[in-house]
């Protein structure tokens, strides 16, 4: 019998696979979320000055703790995405995992820029909140291509 040598490539990218998946899950939330405060929350008036003013303006933007909630999550998803382009250039990785991680931690940097442009414009640029949206769609392809290629 012949035996394959892939067992030994598919245990190294176990780690990279889990937090991928993690991060698409992650990025579900992120896009309801998203939705609901695109949808219903009444974003206060004015502009946003410091991260206090960051906070304060989302905290009252509503609906609830969500416009706050979903900020946070952004900076975990962030975090988890650098996380997974790390793991995917420390690791034996195909190029696929290589160049589909890091266009996804991209994409989750310009939809985190958009947010923050968003928030500090005073609510007022719906294009940064378009950024988001659109960013949002190339992240949560890109981590669906890093499982593909981590087969």
């Amino acid at each position: 019998m012949q035996e394959t040598n892939s067992a030994p490539t598919s245990d190294l990218l176990r780690g990279l696979k889990r937090m991928a998946v993690l991060n698409l899950i992650l990025l579900s939330v992120q896009g309801w979320t998203g939705d609901v405060v695109n949808l219903f929350a009444v974003f206060p008036a004015g502009a946003v000055n410091g991260f206090g003013g960051f906070f304060q303006g989302l905290g009252s933007a509503g609906p609830g703790p969500l416009a706050t909630y979903h900020a946070i999550e952004g900076v975990v998803i962030l975090l988890l995405g650098i996380g997974i382009t790390v793991m995917a250039f420390q690791k034996k990785a195909p190029r696929g995992v290589k160049v589909t991680s890091l266009l996804g931690l991209i994409s989750i940097f310009a939809a985190a820029l958009g947010g923050y442009l968003f928030v500090f414009s005073g609510f007022a640029n719906n294009g940064n909140s378009a950024q988001m949206g659109g960013a949002f769609i190339g992240a949560y392809a890109m981590n669906f291509l890093v499982l593909y290629y981590s087969k």
